[in-house]
């Protein structure tokens, strides 16, 4: 029996040297890889990125996770990600693998960790960046990282290269990622000045960050923002979909489930005060996740703070129960949505803001309005 035991130990060590092998010998083959880390933006920044390097000359290979996990190949060619169970950060080691066996130059990697020790892990032990980038800290994950913001960005910054560059968005915290980076010997650079004409891009500190990544490897300014012009989007990114309800009332819904905060959400919306939908009716719809209940309380001080601004409070999602009970002094505002049909009531040009968590029943009304949406 003990020869057995001894024999499958031996073969798990056999295993796991031939695997920490076979990943430093692909880790050596990509010339340069890039660690996409942050509360917000991460896959929005990472193929931002993956636009302003791809000239036809490097081999750049691209993973994100977003909405849907995702390749990007050297080909410029996205390839859905086959996922058995949930999400391990050990799927970072087959994609450098498969980033080296396509004789990649330039590998892209968004951070898949959340947990600090697994963030620390992911870098030291598989990533091993040259380039780190952390797009910003906002409030989330607040059981893993912590609950206040400089906590969080000492985890964050658990993914930061060693003798490596760090390039980022946060200047509110940014002398904190100074603290750390000296420590590591890592220079933080800065995003640029935020310019207007990023808009038509996509968030300008998304647009920036990313620029100041290509500037690092030498590609000209001017030239990587005409290639970010053309990068393909992520499908939960920020978009407004019209969209006709049983009456054939024509609604807007603004897509905001991406942006996952109330901190990221509040900025977005402040955005829209200016724009003439702001004068429309207006409704907001909270999606959550059973397992964000730190993130749940956010959001109930998030309707508590803006609810004056819209006709009524739909909620959807999990844990619902939780919210209605935590939102009951606004019970006539707050309406369960459980299903498409309760927008009928809407009258013409109303305008939804949805916001939360994308996952579950957030993915299924979303995939239900775009099949009714129309263009314009």
């Amino acid at each position: 029996m003990e020869t057995v035991v001894f024999t499958f130990i031996g073969i798990f060590f056999i295993k796991l040297i031939y695997e920490k092998i076979s990943l430093e010998k692909a880790r050596k083959k990509i010339k340069i890889v890039i660690h996409v880390n942050g509360i917000r933006g991460k896959s929005t920044v990472s193929r931002l990125i993956d636009a302003g390097l791809r000239d036809g000359k490097k081999r750049v290979f691209t993973k994100v996770t977003g909405t849907e996990p995702k390749y990007i190949d050297i080909d410029n060619q996205e390839k859905n990600i086959k996922r058995i169970g949930k999400a391990n950060i050990r799927e970072q080691i087959k994609t450098i693998k498969k980033a080296a066996k396509c004789e990649a130059d330039i590998l892209v990697l968004e951070c898949m960790a959340v947990k600090p020790e697994l963030q620390k892990i992911s870098e030291e032990k598989i990533v091993k960046a040259d380039i780190g980038v952390i797009t910003n800290v906002r409030y989330d994950h607040l059981d893993e990282m912590g609950e206040s913001l400089e906590k969080i960005t000492n985890s964050l910054c658990n993914m930061m290269p060693k003798n490596g560059v760090l390039v980022t968005g946060e200047e509110k915290n940014l002398g904190i990622i100074k603290e750390k980076a000296e420590l590591k010997v890592t220079k933080v650079l800065f995003m640029d000045e935020l310019k207007d004409e990023y808009k038509e891009i996509d968030f300008i500190e998304n647009v920036a960050v990313a620029l100041k990544v290509c500037e690092c490897l030498g590609v000209d300014r001017e030239v990587a923002l005409k290639r970010m012009k053309k990068y393909k989007k992520d499908s939960g990114v920020l978009k407004e979909i019209k969209f006709l309800n049983s009456q054939g009332k024509k609604i807007s819904f603004i897509n905001l489930l991406a942006a996952n905060d109330p901190d990221s959400s509040e900025k977005i919306i402040k955005n829209f005060e200016s724009e003439e939908l702001w004068t429309r009716k207006k409704y907001l719809m909270v999606n959550n996740r059973r397992d964000r209940l730190s993130r749940l309380e956010q959001f109930v001080n998030f309707v508590e703070k803006h609810e004056k601004k819209f006709e009524k409070i739909f909620i959807s999602g999990e844990s619902i129960n939780i919210f209605y009970k935590k939102l009951n002094k606004n019970m006539n505002k707050v309406e369960v949505l459980k299903n498409i049909e309760q927008f009928d009531i809407l009258a013409e040009d109303s305008v939804i803001f949805a916001v939360g968590n994308i996952c579950g029943k957030g993915k299924e009304l979303l995939k239900e309005i775009e099949s009714r949406g129309i263009d314009e």
